[in-house]
């Protein structure tokens, strides 16, 4: 029973350290020629995810998430 606790002990610290290290992946701002369109992209494991923000012209905001490129598997 001590070995068992010890054990899911020791897993749960590893847990923690491992989500306190790993970072989330930041969105990268892209260049756009258009006012009303913002790109930012950000590799998420294997996957390029694109996010494109358009504003209308009342100044509302709509958020679209794309995948791009897969890599290697």
């Amino acid at each position: 029973m001590k070995f068992l606790l010890s054990v899911i002990a020791g897993m749960l610290v590893l847990a923690f350290f491992l989500f306190w290290k790993v970072k989330p992946s930041d969105w990268i701002q892209v260049e756009t020629n258009s006012p009303q369109v913002q790109k930012s992209v950000r590799m998420a494991g294997t996957t390029l995810q694109i996010k494109r923000i358009i504003k209308d012209d009342e100044g509302k905001e709509t958020a679209v998430i794309s995948n791009g490129i897969l890599g290697p598997k």
